[in-house]
C-alpha cells in the first residue's frame, strides 16, 4: 500500500526532532587504569568520572584534549584510608570539598576525597555518585551529573547531608584541577566586600605581572615559580580559564546576603607552582547550618566553547 505524502512529511519531522534534542550515552569504560570507569558523552562532549578516587577525570570535545588536569604519577591508581589520612592524594580532575578549610586540618578528609564513591547511572542524563559518611565530620556528598542532549554544557547538582548526629555548619566547595591555560579569570566587582574588586589571599600573593585587572575582570596567569589565590564575590557567579582554542566557563548562583567563606568569595582561582602545572577554577556556596538529616546543594554549569583566534 502506498504511504501518503503527508505522512511521510510529519514521519520525517518526528525523526528530525528528535535527532535535534541530541542523545546522552551513559557507559562504562576503562580509563587510563581504572576499569569501571563512568563515561558520559552528547557526541560533542564527554566526561569521564573515576569511582574508585570520586572524580571527574575527563572534560572536553570529542576526540579533543582533556581540559582537567591529571597526575600522571597517579593514574590508575586508589589509595587506602591510611595512606591518606597522612598526605593528600593529588589525582587532579574535580572533586567537592567542604568550606571554609581552615576549620579543617590539611590533609582533606580521607573520606570525602579519594575514597570509592557508589555510582548509579541516570539513563540519558548523566550519573548519581555518592561518598562515604565522613567519620570526623558526619556529612557525605551526592553528586548528579548531567550532561546537556546537546552542545557542550554539563549541570552538577552537588549535596551535602548531614548523615551524623550534630549539628553542622559548611560551605559546599567545588575544586576543578585544570591543565595550565593561557590564564584564568573571574568577574571585578567593587561593589562587593573587596574594594579594589577582587580579594588576595594572605600568605598566596600571586607572583609579579600574573595578575592583569581589567575594567570588568582579573586575569591571572600561571607561574612556575610561585603558587597564588584569588577570589571574587561577584553575582555574576563565574570564573573561566581560556584555552589555545577553547573557554572553560564555570558558574553558580552567588547570594550576597548570605555568609560565604574565605572573606565573602563565592568564586575562587589558585595557581600551583611547579612541578605540578595545573591551576583551579573554584566555586563556593554559602555557610549553611545543618541539622541531622538536612541537606544544602550547590548547582554548578560548566560550559565550554570552541574559539576562533580573534575571539582570545
Amino acid at each position: 500500500m502506498r504511504t501518503p505524502r503527508l505522512l511521510v512529511l510529519l514521519v520525517a519531522l518526528v525523526g528530525c526532532a528528535g535527532a535535534s534534542r541530541g542523545d546522552v550515552t551513559v557507559r562504562r569504560t576503562d580509563y587510563h587504569g581504572w576499569r569501571g570507569a563512568w563515561r558520559l558523552s552528547n557526541g560533542t562532549v564527554d566526561l569521564v568520572f573515576v569511582p574508585q578516587i570520586g572524580r571527574v577525570m575527563r572534560f572536553g570535545f570529542v576526540g579533543g584534549p582533556n581540559v582537567l588536569w591529571e597526575n600522571p604519577a597517579l593514574r590508575g591508581r586508589a589509595l587506602p584510608v591510611s595512606a591518606r589520612t597522612k598526605e593528600w592524594a593529588n589525582f587532579g580532575g574535580d572533586k567537592l570539598w567542604p568550606a571554609p578549610q581552615a576549620r579543617w586540618a590539611w590533609p582533606p578528609d580521607p573520606h570525602l576525597d579519594g575514597a570509592p564513591q557508589k555510582v548509579t547511572p541516570l539513563p540519558g542524563r548523566g550519573i548519581r555518585a555518592e561518598t562515604p559518611v565522613s567519620a570526623h565530620k558526619g556529612i557525605r556528598f551526592i553528586r548528579e551529573i548531567a550532561l546537556d542532549p546537546t552542545g557542550a554544557g554539563v549541570t552538577f547538582r552537588n549535596v551535602m547531608h548531614n548523615a551524623g548526629r550534630k549539628d553542622v555548619d559548611w560551605s559546599v566547595w567545588e575544586v576543578a584541577q585544570i591543565v595550565v591555560p593561557q590564564y584564568a579569570e573571574l568577574p571585578l566587582w567593587k561593589r562587593g566586600r573587596n574594594s579594589r574588586g577582587h580579594y588576595v589571599f594572605k600568605g598566596y600573593p600571586p607572583a609579579p605581572g600574573t595578575l592583569q585587572v581589567g575594567p570588568d575582570t582579573v586575569r591571572f596567569r600561571w607561574n612556575p615559580k610561585r603558587s597564588g589565590k584569588i577570589g571574587a564575590d561577584s553575582p555574576s557567579g563565574w570564573v573561566r580559564a581560556v584555552f589555545a582554542g577553547s573557554r572553560l566557563t564555570l558558574s553558580a548562583a552567588f547570594l550576597p546576603e548570605e555568609e560565604y567563606p574565605d572573606d565573602g568569595c563565592g568564586q575562587e582561582i589558585w595557581s600551583n607552582a611547579a612541578p605540578l602545572r595545573y591551576m583551579e577554577l573554584e566555586l563556593l556556596g554559602p555557610i549553611r547550618s545543618l541539622m541531622p538529616g538536612e541537606k544544602q546543594a550547590l548547582v554548578t554549569r560548566w560550559n565550554l566553547e570552541p574559539l576562533r583566534r580573534s575571539a582570545r
